[in-house]
């Protein structure tokens, strides 16, 4: 059979159902972000009620924190498997799974009766539903990027994943609020005995209200063609990923990975570093690092529109908000009085937030639309298991020597990112292998799906 043009160009989603998908695919970003801090939040009560009460209570907290990086530690796995039933069967599909296995868990833990009731089994069905939600967050994130930015696809691309960027921020500022909120009204008895349930409660149900939602999405329009077309991997996405698109794979896993150790550094070691290291007081180094909380989907937003707008180029603003990232983590780390710790950290929050929403648009071009899903979950969720757990372990070993180096760790993977971003942006996919107006896509290179006799129809 000859050959069809496959580079004919496809009617994009109507903007309604742009908007829809945006929308959706945000709040299960907020959900996924407000699941993780509330159980960090609560972890003294959780370990309360889950653990032999002749346990210490170091030991109880070390159980509940293993508990909770037993679903990081699976996120790899359940992330590429359902990657890959995802580039085979439908984003869309996988896409309201991910979800549902992510609050059905949430609403579990809030229902879940204790160590008193039911003995063992209380940490057992805790790390049961931490098991489920690992496999459910490693396919979310990789899900919510490739059906947004084949939704809205072209040059929308940066400012859409920009806000879903903004969406993740927002769910760690919603639930430290609905946990302190809950504290304030409620008195720390009360949150010991029941009131700890109500924020996982909360989640599970806008979690299935967000299923619901779901189910009223479409299919991309990238996606529907390329079935249409038989243009589907025709071996295990994954085997395809690893064989053809390894330097892509191992640039964009560089990317990832300074994604996660910047989070840390920024979000979770200054508390550890300025109150503990360098003696400073609690309120003004938490009013900093909320300062800096609240501007990164600022951050997000504006990194993304700069980019759409096409006032620079996604591989340069990328690479400025990476510079200007690590210019502000010395800037914030090398100051020895709280008083002025707002200022870098108000500066930091906006940097780290444009080069977070930046590196979802590089990561969505990393991977043809045949892989791309499996590619996302691949390159996300390895890293995130690698380095997540360990930013601050390795950030607090280096300021025994020094407290002027733990700002040296960050940007070493800014170096990495850097180095990456620029191998990697020759080698980038269109959105879509049927556009060749994607005023980010390589015009010197056709579609990596294009090129292959195997999608020959």
């Amino acid at each position: 059979m000859h050959q069809k043009s496959a580079a004919a160009a496809l009617p994009s989603a109507k903007p309604r159902e742009q908007v829809k998908a945006l929308a959706l695919a945000s709040l299960g970003s907020t959900l996924e972000y407000f699941e993780f801090i509330i159980y960090v939040f609560l972890a003294p009560q959780i370990s309360h009620h889950f653990s032999s009460p002749d346990m210490p209570q170091w030991l109880a907290l070390l159980q509940t924190f293993g508990i909770f990086a037993a679903g990081y530690l699976i996120r790899p796995v359940g992330g590429i498997l359902m990657a890959q039933v995802g580039d085979r069967a439908g984003r869309k599909r996988v896409f309201t799974l991910t979800l549902a296995l992510m609050a059905g868990p949430t609403l579990a833990i809030g229902l879940l009766p204790g160590y008193a009731a039911i003995g063992i089994w209380a940490p057992i069905l805790l790390l049961l539903c931490r098991l489920l939600q690992g496999v459910s967050l490693g396919g979310e994130l990789p899900g919510a990027i490739s059906f947004v930015s084949e939704q809205v696809s072209g040059r929308k691309v940066a400012f859409a994943l920009g806000i879903m960027a903004a969406a993740t921020s927002c769910g760690t500022v919603l639930g430290s609020a609905v946990v302190s909120g809950l504290t304030r009204t409620l008195g720390a008895d009360a949150m010991m005995e029941y009131g700890w349930r109500i924020p996982f409660l909360m989640g599970g149900v806008f979690g299935a209200l967000s299923v619901y939602l779901r189910r009223f999405t479409h299919e991309t329009p990238v996606f529907e063609a390329m079935r249409a077309r038989l243009m589907l991997a025709e071996r295990p996405p994954f085997t395809e990923l690893v064989s053809k698109h390894r330097t892509n794979l191992i640039c964009a896993m560089f990317l990832a990975a300074c994604t996660t150790v910047v989070a840390g550094a920024t979000q979770q070691f200054p508390i550890t570093y300025f109150v503990t290291l360098k003696k400073m007081p609690m309120a003004d180094v938490s009013t900093a690092l909320t300062l800096l909380i609240a501007f990164t989907p600022v951050g997000n937003v504006i990194g993304g529109a700069a980019v759409s707008w096409r006032l620079i180029s996604l591989r340069n603003g990328y690479i400025v908000a990476l510079l200007l990232t690590a210019a502000c983590m010395g800037w914030m780390y090398s100051q020895n009085s709280a008083e002025n710790l707002w200022r870098p950290a108000v500066f930091l929050g906006l940097s780290c937030g444009a080069a977070m929403a930046l590196s979802l648009a590089l990561l969505a071009r990393a991977f043809p639309a045949q892989v791309r899903y499996t590619g996302l979950a691949t390159c996300y969720n390895i890293p995130i298991a690698i380095f997540g757990g360990t930013v601050l372990i390795v950030m607090t070993f280096i300021a025994r020597y020094s407290l002027d180096y733990p700002a040296f760790y960050p940007a070493l993977f800014v170096l990495f990112a850097i180095t990456a971003a620029f191998i990697l942006w020759p080698r980038r996919n269109a959105i879509s292998p049927f556009d060749r107006d994607d005023p980010d896509a390589n015009p010197a290179a056709p579609s990596n799906a294009l090129q292959s006799p195997a999608f020959d129809i």
